[in-house]
Protein backbone atom coordinates (compact mmCIF):
# COMPACT_ATOMS: atom_id res chain seq x y z
CA UNK A 1 0.00 0.00 0.00
CA UNK A 2 1.43 3.11 -1.04
CA UNK A 3 0.39 6.90 -0.21
CA UNK A 4 -1.07 8.37 2.76
CA UNK A 5 -2.96 6.17 5.09
CA UNK A 6 -5.32 7.79 7.67
CA UNK A 7 -7.09 6.19 10.55
CA UNK A 8 -9.72 7.25 12.17
CA UNK A 9 -10.96 5.87 15.81
CA UNK A 10 -13.56 6.65 17.88
CA UNK A 11 -15.03 5.06 20.98
CA UNK A 12 -18.75 4.89 21.49
CA UNK A 13 -21.18 3.68 23.74
CA UNK A 14 -22.78 0.91 21.73
CA UNK A 15 -26.10 2.13 21.85
CA UNK A 16 -24.68 5.15 19.94
CA UNK A 17 -22.88 3.84 16.84
CA UNK A 18 -25.06 2.82 14.19
CA UNK A 19 -27.01 6.12 14.88
CA UNK A 20 -23.06 7.64 14.32
CA UNK A 21 -22.45 5.46 11.51
CA UNK A 22 -26.00 6.62 9.34
CA UNK A 23 -25.14 10.45 10.45
CA UNK A 24 -21.06 9.77 9.16
CA UNK A 25 -22.45 8.09 5.94
CA UNK A 26 -25.01 11.12 5.41
CA UNK A 27 -22.97 13.82 6.79
CA UNK A 28 -18.89 13.53 6.13
CA UNK A 29 -18.61 10.76 3.85
CA UNK A 30 -19.54 12.63 0.91
CA UNK A 31 -17.41 15.71 1.94
CA UNK A 32 -14.35 13.52 2.42
CA UNK A 33 -14.52 11.70 -0.98
CA UNK A 34 -15.26 15.00 -2.89
CA UNK A 35 -12.02 16.05 -0.71
CA UNK A 36 -10.35 13.32 -2.33
CA UNK A 37 -10.38 10.17 0.54
CA UNK A 38 -11.03 6.77 -0.43
CA UNK A 39 -12.83 4.84 2.87
CA UNK A 40 -10.77 1.69 2.26
CA UNK A 41 -11.71 -0.23 5.33
CA UNK A 42 -14.66 0.23 8.61
CA UNK A 43 -14.29 -1.83 11.59
CA UNK A 44 -16.46 -2.20 14.64
CA UNK A 45 -14.87 -3.29 17.99
CA UNK A 46 -16.22 -4.06 21.11
CA UNK A 47 -13.70 -2.71 23.85
CA UNK A 48 -15.85 -3.70 26.65
CA UNK A 49 -19.29 -4.95 27.83
CA UNK A 50 -21.12 -1.18 26.59
CA UNK A 51 -18.06 0.66 24.94
CA UNK A 52 -17.33 -0.02 21.00
CA UNK A 53 -14.26 1.60 18.85
CA UNK A 54 -15.31 2.20 15.10
CA UNK A 55 -12.37 2.41 12.87
CA UNK A 56 -12.17 4.32 9.45
CA UNK A 57 -9.14 3.30 7.51
CA UNK A 58 -8.63 6.08 4.89
CA UNK A 59 -6.09 6.64 1.91
CA UNK A 60 -5.01 9.03 -0.41
CA UNK A 61 -2.28 9.21 -2.75
CA UNK A 62 0.63 11.56 -1.21
CA UNK A 63 0.88 13.76 1.54
CA UNK A 64 -0.51 16.66 -0.72
CA UNK A 65 -3.26 15.56 -1.29
CA UNK A 66 -4.01 14.94 2.90
CA UNK A 67 -3.08 18.30 3.68
CA UNK A 68 -5.11 19.58 0.79
CA UNK A 69 -7.77 17.52 1.72
CA UNK A 70 -6.98 18.44 5.65
CA UNK A 71 -7.35 22.57 4.36
CA UNK A 72 -10.71 21.45 2.77
CA UNK A 73 -12.17 20.39 5.42
CA UNK A 74 -11.01 22.87 7.56
CA UNK A 75 -12.98 25.56 5.13
CA UNK A 76 -16.04 23.68 5.58
CA UNK A 77 -19.16 24.33 8.34
CA UNK A 78 -20.19 21.14 7.94
CA UNK A 79 -17.15 19.11 8.93
CA UNK A 80 -17.17 21.29 12.32
CA UNK A 81 -20.36 20.46 12.52
CA UNK A 82 -20.25 16.93 12.73
CA UNK A 83 -17.29 16.38 14.62
CA UNK A 84 -18.63 18.67 17.21
CA UNK A 85 -21.97 15.93 17.30
CA UNK A 86 -19.41 12.98 17.38
CA UNK A 87 -17.31 14.88 20.73
CA UNK A 88 -20.67 15.49 22.13
CA UNK A 89 -21.20 11.70 22.30
CA UNK A 90 -18.03 10.24 22.22
CA UNK A 91 -15.59 8.78 24.67
CA UNK A 92 -12.57 9.45 22.58
CA UNK A 93 -11.41 9.92 19.21
CA UNK A 94 -7.79 10.34 17.84
CA UNK A 95 -6.82 10.26 14.01
CA UNK A 96 -3.51 8.59 13.00
CA UNK A 97 -1.64 9.32 9.22
CA UNK A 98 0.47 7.10 8.40
CA UNK A 99 2.23 7.21 5.73
CA UNK A 100 4.89 4.14 4.66
CA UNK A 101 8.75 4.24 5.31
CA UNK A 102 11.20 3.80 2.21
CA UNK A 103 14.01 2.52 2.43
CA UNK A 104 16.53 -0.40 3.42
CA UNK A 105 14.83 -2.90 4.70
CA UNK A 106 16.19 -3.62 7.84
CA UNK A 107 17.36 -7.80 8.43
CA UNK A 108 17.50 -9.65 11.76
CA UNK A 109 20.89 -10.49 12.59
CA UNK A 110 21.93 -13.95 13.05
Amino acid sequence: MSGVQVLDVILLAGDDVDEWLRRWRAEYLPGAVDRGMVEERRWRAWTGPDTVAVRILWSLPDSGAFFAARAAAGADPRVAAFWAYTDEIAMDRDRHVLEPVAGVREEVAS
